[in-house]
């Protein structure tokens, strides 16, 4: 009678069907297995409510069956389990596939509340409302589109817009040719200037005036080479005089030699009686040692 009277108020155009069995004593467990398999049968209910109010442990027993649990757990349609009150817990509670604490809960959680469908169809309207309107404004922009489009292919006005490109292309065309006509002007008148450039008189002409700048080089180069090359030499030469030994001789030294041409330098290196030649400035001398003094 609770469930009854929640699924009246929450939803009173809810189709309700009852499948009567007893929920208590032995014979209650074959009537509520029966009246599972019954509903499974008939395929009628989108789910199924399986509870009772509340009692003692023994008056909720047969709901702890493993009859009625294989029977809720192997049910096609989902069940809710709504036995006894919220504290009291029964097996069954863990086969169906939601527990509710009481009865009128259960008619609850499977009953749309009529104020809320309410707002949603409420909400669904004006969704409706607003997409009719997008829809209109669509199709009027496409109308407008439309005609348009219509407009630009009425024969008289394309045969206008024809008219105007073709004098437009035309106009684009004379105006091309005469670039072109320019360009090819400009392009004569290089290739002359270039075609002048490469004269041969004028190239013989440029030919002769850089050879005559490179002989004017190369003699001013030489004489330079030159120059330096004898100052280079003088001043060698005088670097030589300074360090010749006929400089040396020319002040009134002289160089001793053997007959061999060993310099001699010291008197160790002769005997008494050995024959000597000495250089002078001018001429040789052949002498003979009479006496050797050493230090």
């Amino acid at each position: 009678h609770d469930m009854l009277t929640v699924l009246k108020r929450r939803a009173p155009d809810l189709p309700v069907f009852i499948y009567p069995t007893q929920v208590q004593g032995s014979a209650a467990i074959g009537q509520i297995v029966s009246a599972i398999a019954l509903a499974n049968r008939r395929a009628e209910v989108d789910v199924l409510i399986v509870g009772r109010g509340g009692g003692s442990l023994e008056d909720l027993w047969c709901f702890n069956e493993e009859a009625v649990a294989r029977a809720i757990a192997g049910s096609a349609i989902p069940v809710v389990s709504a036995v006894g009150h919220e504290v009291d817990v029964t097996i069954s509670d863990f086969a169906a596939d939601l527990r509710a604490p009481t009865p009128s809960a259960a008619a609850e959680l499977v009953a749309p509340d009529q104020s809320a469908r309410a707002q949603r169809l409420a909400h669904l309207k004006q969704q409706l409302l607003q997409a009719m309107n997008r829809q209109q404004t669509a199709a009027r922009h496409d109308f407008i589109l439309l005609q348009k489009r219509l407009d630009h292919q009425d024969p008289k006005r394309r045969l206008e817009q024809q008219s105007q490109r073709l004098d437009e292309l035309s106009a684009r065309l004379q105006q091309l040719m005469n670039h072109k006509l320019h360009q090819g002007e400009r392009r004569l008148a290089n290739l002359e200037l270039r075609l002048q450039g490469k004269s041969p008189e004028r190239l013989l002409a440029a030919g002769k005036r850089r050879h005559q700048l490179a002989e004017e080089r190369l003699h001013a180069l030489i004489a330079k080479r030159r120059d330096l090359a004898d100052h280079r030499l003088a001043m060698l030469s005088a670097r030589l005089d300074g360090v010749s030994p006929l400089a040396t001789l020319g002040r009134g030294y002289s160089i001793t030699r053997t007959q061999s041409g060993e310099v001699i330098s010291r008197a160790a290196q002769v005997d008494a009686g050995q024959t000597l030649v000495t250089q002078l400035a001018e001429g040789q001398l052949r002498v003979r040692v009479e006496e050797v003094h050493q230090p």
